[in-house]
């Protein structure tokens, strides 16, 4: 009595099983690579788009009271008692000898957004008045870049992040 024997096994091969590991690690790591740049480029627009807003609310300003607000001014979201902005409670801003009231136009929605400094590692914004209220810029800095928006005239003079 014969039988016939099949000694076939089921199952993958070791091979086979290394090629499906690699393939999967080299869709693992291009989908990493993808990630980061979209994450990158999401914070450079973000950047952007708060320079832009910033720079909007700053040129109001301007137009209301015919020069930019200082760092202290536009960022300060104390109040004295006649409901001038004071200055105070921003990195730097310590006292406003002489706050000027600013143009609801002109409020910013989020002042802590808007920095002394901006580094190109994250979505900051960065104001400077100029030329004693003649010019203001802001930049930002997001996803690796960076960015200026100069407003009025900045060519004479110096530009300072903070002051009163």
């Amino acid at each position: 009595m014969l039988k016939n024997i099949n000694t076939k096994q089921r199952g993958f091969t070791l091979v086979e099983l290394l090629i499906v590991i690699v393939v999967i690690a080299i869709l693992a790591a291009i989908s990493i690579i993808a990630y980061n740049g979209i994450t990158n480029r999401g914070k450079a627009s973000s950047a952007q788009s708060l320079a832009s807003q910033i720079s909007k609310k700053a040129e109001s300003w301007n137009t209301i009271q015919s020069g930019y607000p200082t760092y202290c001014n536009f960022v300060s979201s104390e109040t004295n008692t006649s409901g001038s902005p004071t200055g105070v409670g921003k990195a730097g801003c310590t006292s406003n000898a002489s706050p000027v009231a600013g143009p609801s136009e002109a409020k910013i929605d989020d002042p802590s957004k808007v920095r002394t400094n901006a580094t190109a590692d994250e979505s900051a914004v960065q104001y400077q008045l100029c030329n004693t209220g003649k010019g203001a810029k802001v930049l930002w800095a997001g996803g690796g870049q960076t960015g200026t928006i100069t407003l009025g005239d900045t060519t004479a003079g110096t530009c300072s992040a903070t002051g009163s």
